[in-house]
C-alpha cells in the first residue's frame, strides 16, 4: 500500500485553505491555532513544498496549495460517499445511479414514485451525465446508457426507442407543417452531439439535405428540447424517452411514420459490483417499467 500523509493532517490543511486563515480553521474544527499549524508542517514536510505564505499577520494558501486542496476535496467526497455506502456494514442502502439528464428528467423521475412505493426503504442517489460525462464510471453502482461497447460492464435492455419529429403547438400554431416539405420552412433544432439525425430524417423523408439556414444548433439534447417545448423550433426527440411530454400535449408528433435512429437504454452495471437486493430490484422495475408501455 502507498505511504499517504495523515488523514487529520489532511483534512486540518483543506479546511485551512477554505477557510482561508489558521484561526479560522482552528475554530472549525474546535482545536487550537498551534494544533492547526503542527498539521501543516506535517502536510508541507511530507510534499516538500511551502503550501502557505504570510500576508500581514495571515497565513494564506500558496496557489499550489489551492490546487492541491481541489484534488484532496474530492478524495474526500470520495472517502465519504464510500463511507456512506458502506458503514453500518453496508446496510446503508444507498444505491447510486447515473443517468443522462434528459432520461433522467423526461423518463426515470417521472416513474420513481412507483419504485419508492414497492420498496419505501430504498435510498437511491441519481446523478445526471451530459454527452462528455457518459465514459466516466465514478463510483456509481449502475449506469444507465445507450452504447455497451465497453466490456467491463454486464448489461440489461430495458427501453427501445426512435426518433420522431416533433413541435409545441406554439410553433404549430404560427407554421403550417401539413407536408414535410413544410419543415424546411420553420426553424428548425438541431443537437451537436446527435450528429446526422437531420439528414437522417430529410433522406427517411425523400428530401434533399436540409438548408442550412434556418438551423437552431445547441450543444446538448436536453437543451434543444426546452428549445422545441419554448416553440423556438421543430426537432428530433425520442419518442419514449418524451412519452410523458407527448402525453399532456406539450409536445406533438409530426409524420410519425418517418423514424430514425432507433436506440436502446441498457442498465450498466461496473465489473466488480456487486449486486444487492436492491440493485437486483432496481434492474428488474426498469426491465418492467420498459415493458409497460407509455401510460406512466
Amino acid at each position: 500500500m502507498h505511504a499517504l500523509p495523515p488523514i487529520t493532517a489532511l483534512r486540518a490543511f483543506l479546511v485551512a485553505c477554505h477557510a482561508g486563515s489558521f484561526t479560522a480553521a482552528a475554530q472549525e474544527l474546535c482545536i487550537t491555532h498551534g494544533a492547526v499549524s503542527r498539521h501543516i508542517q506535517v502536510v508541507e514536510k511530507w510534499f516538500g513544498v511551502n503550501l502557505f505564505s504570510k500576508e500581514g499577520q495571515r497565513r494564506v494558501p500558496t496557489p499550489y496549495a489551492l490546487k492541491l486542496a481541489r484534488e484532496l476535496g474530492s478524495a474526500f467526497d470520495t472517502l465519504s460517499d464510500i463511507a456512506l455506502r458502506y458503514g453500518n456494514g453496508g446496510r446503508n442502502n444507498v444505491f447510486n445511479v447515473s443517468v443522462p439528464t434528459t432520461m433522467s428528467l423526461k423518463w426515470l423521475l417521472p416513474r420513481l414514485d412507483d419504485f419508492y412505493t414497492q420498496f419505501p426503504e430504498a435510498n437511491l442517489q441519481i446523478s445526471t451525465a451530459n454527452t462528455e460525462q457518459l465514459h466516466i464510471v465514478g463510483h456509481y453502482d449502475l449506469l444507465i446508457r445507450r452504447e455497451t461497447g465497453a466490456t467491463e460492464y454486464s448489461a440489461i435492455p430495458f427501453l427501445a426507442d426512435t426518433h420522431c419529429l416533433m413541435a409545441s403547438p406554439a410553433l404549430l400554431g404560427r407554421f403550417q407543417l401539413k407536408t414535410p416539405e413544410d419543415v424546411l420552412k420553420c426553424p428548425r433544432i438541431e443537437t451537436l452531439t446527435r450528429p446526422g439525425h437531420w439528414n437522417m430524417w430529410l433522406a427517411a423523408a425523400g428530401l434533399e439535405k436540409t438548408p442550412v439556414s434556418g438551423l437552431r444548433r445547441y450543444d446538448h439534447f436536453h437543451v434543444s428540447l426546452h428549445a422545441m417545448l419554448e416553440g423556438i423550433g421543430v426537432g428530433l426527440g425520442p419518442v419514449r424517452t418524451l412519452s410523458a411530454e407527448i402525453r399532456r400535449g406539450n409536445l406533438v408528433l409530426l409524420f410519425p411514420q418517418i423514424t430514425v435512429a432507433p436506440c436502446h437504454y441498457h442498465a450498466l452495471t461496473p465489473a466488480g459490483v456487486q449486486k444487492t437486493l436492491l440493485h437486483q430490484a432496481f434492474e428488474r422495475w426498469l426491465v418492467a417499467q420498459g415493458e409497460c408501455g407509455d401510460q406512466s
